[in-house]
């Protein structure tokens, strides 16, 4: 599978998910969300380029090139809104 594909597939997901439960004091449970993306697509990089050691992959692939080379879409750690949207 490319990586563009994955990286599409992911960003589709994370936005689903962003646009839905975005509310409120959610800063904290967005960022461990963005953590975590950060996270398992150093790891399918890491797999990927054949980098066994974490922290080379960390160093490898920083959070920034993430977001910069692979498109990556950055998860909102604060919400645009404090109250419920109504119709």
């Amino acid at each position: 599978m490319l990586l563009d594909r994955v990286v599409k597939e992911v960003n589709a997901t994370v936005r689903g998910w962003v646009g839905y439960f975005h509310f409120r004091n959610c800063t904290q449970v967005l960022g461990q969300v963005r953590n975590h993306v950060e996270q398992r697509l150093i790891t399918h990089l890491r797999k990927r380029h054949k980098v066994r050691n974490r922290m080379t992959g960390y160093i490898k692939f920083p959070n920034r090139s993430l977001y910069v080379k692979y498109s990556l879409y950055k998860v909102p750690t604060s919400a645009a809104w404090t109250r419920e949207r109504t119709p």
